[in-house]
């Protein structure tokens, strides 16, 4: 059979999950991406869109590449790999079930699981490590600490020492001092005083530095160590950390004691306690026990690579250079897991090449028992590093479509239509007892009691006011775009200063075995409900269908008074037209689809979708807003233009001042913008008849279409200074004026 060509007939209906962002992951993730695996959904569960490559991190320290350079952007690789990534921390397993328990997200299913969650240092066993140190890993914490000290240590000048003691003579540590030091050479190289009250420290438990490595790179290492002044204490077995302290105790009447402003812990890698508490063959310091398959020795369908493994055939040191190889057998066997064969065993290398950086763009290799030096080294080091991460950095549009992504239960042809085309009631009734039911007492009939529709009760002295919402999928997260669907369909209500009543959901899913459209349908609903719960509303109906790709809608009801509605007629001249959100979610998401976004880009805009305009809604009203709608599908020009016929007045806009999400404008210059753009832009001349532009800026943005965008409402100008104010401390941090209403 030809790589990817679908094979009908013989569906495969699995869940692939892999759980961590490490090594062996990434590597293999791009390799299953090429191969045909038909039926198989694959999910990336991380705890960051960004995983750092831990061989180039000591470069970042030192400042030789920017954060960029060293980070793999997991969203982006996702995207281009088709695989659905999840950004959460796992907490616990449940084998038996096969269920995976996360922080953020209702439980996912898995087939076959793989965990690559790395190690840290180990700040639990030694008494004061958690209170007066901070370990190397988690990396993201380090560097904002790093960050940090940088900061504090150039903001003044130094007159007394200040000494920096990194824990661990492995390679870990002595590159971060290194590369610590390196750093403020180079930031203090005209303030040579300040530059000389640092001193650098490192703790080695062992008689030697670079325990692992041979003799002439003990040596190359320690001279570069003595060049520059770093002082390093051999034999010095921490027992406890206090306060600006550290203490060997082996001695109990004449304990070894270190002073030090600051510590840094690089030694002992310590595993998070879930997968051993799961019941998990684990070695007596947490790490999976796996065999030279990769696979757990307890339970088969789990692997696990990369420093949370122990693999008991090979023992090998916890390094990335093992996690790096361990990509493509892992891969290889995880494929063979999905179809039932047998499995390969891996026999890592004995001998390796190793290469440590001094911080100043020179490096030490080494293999068995050779070394050599120089700043060849690091530029040939600095070669295989970045040729690594082009990988990953050089993504082009997605391999696999979103659709090959789905777990086919049987052929496409073979599905009716019809009412033949709904969900089973046994799946729609155990979704439904997972439900919130808190508010259905708001219904006279709802899910808790069902019958073939609705019946609401509406008070008689309010206005109903109702409106319907839907759209395809555009992220693989379901449960976060079940609380994207909810709050995009809720922007029409709270537009119109209208309070949430209850809804009903329109949901087509895509075709699937049972128990994974059971899943897909709970998280989009726990998500949706997630939403509504907040706002005090249930769900009282809807229908569900299977179809070809995945959508969500919302039909909302709300209630409200007669004087209290908000409608788009009501701009005067003079008011401040306000935004309380960031444009730009449709040129980044059409960005997402072509693997041109960035992870934090794609980020910070779900982050913004996920907000509520519930809030928002009150303030304006309060601050005698008369006039206010959602910005959404038709952009901001759409929308502004309908509210000034409305209310038969012109605008004035200033075009510098819209918040605009990261990324949108870098896209846009490429050429990237949403399919809904032209369509949207084809108002441009009859928009400049009611709206000037103020500024000669690029106004594309302004025909961009937007999902759960923020609302826009006329502010009388005596109130958008407190109006603001106010919506910033409730959260809309990039709430702005962006013009005003004109005769």
């Amino acid at each position: 059979m030809k790589k990817n060509e679908t094979n009908t007939d013989t569906p495969i209906s699995q869940d692939l999950v892999l759980i961590g962002g490490g090594h062996a992951h990434a590597i293999a993730l791009s390799m299953l991406a090429k191969r045909h695996l038909p039926g198989v959904r694959i999910t990336l569960i991380s705890n960051s869109v960004l995983t750092p490559y831990s061989g180039m991190l000591p470069g970042l320290i030192a400042g030789n590449y920017e954060h960029e350079d060293v980070h793999i952007d997991l969203g982006a690789a996702c995207r281009s790999f088709g695989v659905r990534f999840i950004e959460d921390s796992v907490t616990g397993l449940d084998l038996e079930a096969k269920t995976i328990f996360c922080q953020q997200h209702p439980p996912f299913s898995y087939d076959v699981l793989s965990i690559d969650i790395g190690s840290s240092p180990d700040l639990k066993n030694i008494p004061g490590t958690k209170e007066f140190s901070v370990g190397v890993k988690p990396v993201d914490r380090f560097l904002a600490l790093w960050h940090d000290l940088q900061q504090s240590l150039l903001s003044k000048e130094l007159t007394s020492p200040v000494d920096i003691g990194i824990v661990g003579g492995g390679a870990s540590g002595v590159e971060v001092a290194l590369a610590m030091q390196h750093k403020l050479k180079c930031a203090l190289k005209d303030r040579k005083t300040s530059f000389e009250q640092l001193r650098f420290h490192v703790v080695s438990g062992s008689d030697t530095i670079l325990p692992s490595h041979n003799a002439k790179v003990q040596q190359r290492y320690q001279k570069v160590l003595d060049k520059r002044g770093v002082q390093v204490h051999h034999d010095f077995r921490v027992s406890k950390v206090e306060e600006g302290c550290l203490v060997d105790a082996r001695d109990a009447e004449n304990p070894r004691e270190l002073s030090l402003d600051k510590i840094i812990w690089a030694i002992s890698a310590s595993a998070p306690e879930w997968p051993k508490a799961a019941g998990l063959a684990c070695s007596e310091r947490g790490f999976i026990e796996v065999d030279a398959c990769l696979q757990s020795v307890s339970h088969p369908n789990v692997f696990a690579s990369g420093d949370i493994a122990d693999v008991l055939d090979h023992p090998r040191p916890k390094a990335g250079v093992f996690a790096v190889r361990q990509g493509k057998p892992l891969a290889d066997n995880l494929e063979k897991a999905l179809r039932g064969e047998p499995l390969k065993a891996f026999v890592p290398q004995s001998k390796f090449l190793s290469l440590v950086s001094t911080g100043d763009k020179a490096a030490i290799a080494s293999r068995g028992d050779w070394a050599m030096s120089g700043a060849w080294v690091w530029h040939w080091k600095d070669s295989i590093d970045r040729k690594f991460m082009r990988r990953f950095s050089e993504l082009a549009k997605p391999m696999i479509p979103a659709e090959n992504a789905s777990v086919d239960a049987e052929p496409m042809s073979m599905r009716c239509g019809g009412c033949g085309a709904k969900v089973g009631q046994p799946i729609l009734n155990r979704v439904i007892a997972q439900l919130s039911t808190r508010y259905e007492d708001k219904a006279k009939v709802a899910l808790s009691q069902p019958d073939d529709a609705a019946v609401l009760a509406i008070p008689a002295d309010k206005l109903l006011v109702q409106s319907v919402d839907a759209f395809r999928r555009f992220i693989d997260d379901d449960y976060l775009f079940g609380q994207i669907a909810a709050n995009h369909a809720l922007g029409d209500i709270f537009a119109m200063g209208a309070t949430p009543h209850s809804a009903q959901a329109l949901v087509t899913l895509p075709f699937a075995s049972e128990e994974k459209v059971e899943q897909q349908l709970l998280h989009l609903m726990l998500g949706a409900s997630k939403v509504f719960d907040a706002c005090e509303m249930p769900i009282v109906g809807g229908h569900t269908a299977e179809g070809a790709e995945l959508s969500l809608g919302f039909t909302i009801n709300g209630l409200t008074d007669e004087n209290q509605l908000l409608t788009k007629a009501g701009l005067q001249p003079g008011d401040k037209l306000i935004l309380t959100k960031a444009l730009g979610t449709g040129a980044l998401f059409a960005g997402d689809m072509r693997g041109l976004a960035k992870g934090p880009w794609v980020k910070s805009a779900i982050e913004m979708m996920l907000q509520s305009n519930q809030k928002a809604s009150h303030i304006l009203f309060n601050h005698r807003a008369k006039a206010c709608t959602d910005v959404t599908g038709f952009g901001l020009a759409g929308h502004l233009l309908e509210m000034l016929q409305a209310s038969k007045q012109k605008a004035s806009l200033n075009l510098a001042s819209l918040p605009v999400l990261d990324g949108t404008e870098a896209l846009m210059a490429k050429g990237i913008f949403s399919s809904l753009h032209e369509q949207n832009k084809q108002i441009d001349t009859k928009m400049r008849a009611f709206i000037s532009l103020e500024t000669p800026k690029e106004a594309e943005i302004l025909f961009d279409p937007q999902t759960a965008g923020g609302l826009l409402a006329g502010v009388p100008a005596d109130q958008a200074n407190a109006c603001l104010n106010e919506l910033r401390t409730a959260g809309y941090d990039l709430a702005c004026v962006i013009g005003e209403v004109i005769k």
